[in-house]
Formats: C-alpha cells, structure tokens, sequence
C-alpha cells in the first residue's frame, strides 16, 4: 500500500524545518539547549541537525520550506506561542501541497489530492480576500499624498471572519514602497507576512465584527486636522492595547521612542478601507 503524502512532510519535509530552524538559532547566539527546547528535540538532536548538510529539494519547494523556517524563527525570537508555531508550519505545508510540489517526492499517476485539500469553500474564501487586498492596492497605488506616507512605509492587511491568528491574515510582503512620487506593491499580497499590522487588526477585530481590515498611514497634526475636516473621530491608543470599548474606524497612535506615529484605518474589507484613506489623502492635498 502506497503512503500517504503526510508520510513525505513528515519524515522529509518537517526534520529539514527543524535543521533549518537550529542553524538560523545558533546564527543568532542561541544555545544548544535554548535550541532544542524550541525547536522541541533534543541537544542530541541539534547537535546532529549542526553538523548536517541541508537537503537539496526541488528549486520551489526549498523557497517554501526557507520560507516557513524564516517565519518560524522570527516567532521563536519574539517569544511567540506555541499554537502560532504550529499555525506556520501547517500553512507551509498545506502551501507546498496545494501547489502541488510535493508531486515530485510523491509521484501518483493522476492524482491531485494535494491542490484539493481544503474545501471548495475556504479556496474560495482565501481567493477572495487576496483579491480584496489587490484591488485595495490598485485603489491607493499613485493615488496618495507624500505628506501621509509614514517612514515604516504604508501596509494593507485583510482577514477572514473568525481569523485568531497572523497566519491567517493576507498583507503585502515589504509593504507599499514609494517611487518617483508614487506608492505601489513590488509582489502580490501573502499570509502571514506582517505580524505587527495583523496583531493590531485581529485586536479590532475581536472588538467588531464588521471589520476585516485595515491600513496604516502617518498621524501628525495635519492628518488630524483632515481627520475632523472630514467628520472623522478617532481613538488614541499605544500601538497594541485597543482602548476598551472601541467602536470606531480610526485608532491613532502618536508614536513614542523608536516607534512612528501611525494612523490605523479600518473597514469592512480591505476596499473600503483603502477608499477611505483615499479621501483622506485628497483632503490633504487641498
């Protein structure tokens, strides 16, 4: 009887995410024992994992396994839960099989299992979210004025009702760069790709149901003027804790010691957000 292709992510696939994840820890000064606890092996393990080659795959399949293992990393240093973690290394694996990479390590005449795995429904719930955050890109790319443009660059980030984790949430790798006086995406938006911007948006989002997303641009005292030109009312808040009670569509952090005051725009779906901040960007040129 043939195996199941869970059989090839977990004993090829999942111990190659472990070795990566052990050498990019010891990159950054962890020790053997810190290493092992978090990868969740023992020292003997990583010290194994250490002194061992990394596989070579298929081209596309190594980009989404460094992909993952960078995800990873980056939650194991910010002291992330273990739920997150887990998170992260389902959607890598459901990304290399519902691409169907995992063919290659897994040769079936006829079959496409993988790329049909989730449900019809939550395909098209993920397509529909991606495509709202492409049109809300499309809505703000050359349309924004500079004056509203932060330094950390402006992102869009868009969730599905229910989400409780970043993983779930879509935004635009490296955010809205700014070039010859216009904003635009260099790549095409992804999940799990801005953790700040989403842990704000899933906060909101437990607040208020009808939101699904949010933008981020600068907040000084102009945009504030704009904002009450507008009929606009905002909340303060410190950049993570939402202030109790909170029905609005505006949060407004003023910013402290290394962190950039940001205006974080809400609304039910990435579109209406970016319309929204569009109108803002209009009264500010006037």
């Amino acid at each position: 009887m043939i195996d199941a292709p869970c059989s090839v992510m977990i004993e090829r696939i999942l111990p190659e995410i472990r070795k990566r994840s052990a050498k990019a820890l010891k990159d950054e000064r962890w020790k053997q024992t810190e290493i092992a606890d978090a990868v969740g092996v023992t020292q003997a393990m990583v010290s194994r994992y250490l002194s061992m080659e990394n596989e070579r795959f298929e081209p596309h399949i190594d980009a989404e396994i460094s992909a993952t293992v960078e995800k990873l990393v980056k939650l194991i240093t910010d002291g992330a839960g273990e739920a997150e973690m887990v998170s992260v290394l389902c959607e890598g694996c459901f990304s290399i099989r519902e691409k169907g990479l995992l063919c290659s390590l897994h040769p079936v005449e006829n079959c496409r299992v993988c790329m049909n795995i989730r449900s019809q429904r939550q395909a098209a719930e993920r397509r529909e979210i991606l495509d709202d955050v492409m049109e809300a890109v499309r809505i703000l790319e050359g349309h924004l004025s500079e004056r509203i443009i932060p330094e950390v660059r402006i992102n869009i980030a868009s969730a599905p009702p229910g989400a409780k984790n970043p993983s779930e949430v879509v935004a635009i790798p490296g955010r809205l760069v700014e070039i010859k006086g216009k904003v635009m995406a260099l790549t095409g938006p992804e999940f799990g790709v801005s953790r700040h911007l989403s842990g704000i948006l899933l906060s909101a989002m437990g607040m208020r149901e009808d939101i699904k997303a949010v933008v981020n641009i600068l907040f000084n005292e102009d945009v504030e003027k704009v904002l009450k030109n507008l009929g606009f009312e905002f909340a303060e808040f410190d950049g993570e804790n939402i202030p109790e009670g909170w029905r609005g569509l505006f949060l407004a952090d003023r910013g402290a010691y290394g962190r950039e005051p940001c205006l974080y725009v809400f609304g039910e779906s990435a579109v209406k957000a970016a319309e929204t901040v569009k109108k803002i960007s209009e009264e500010m040129e006037r």
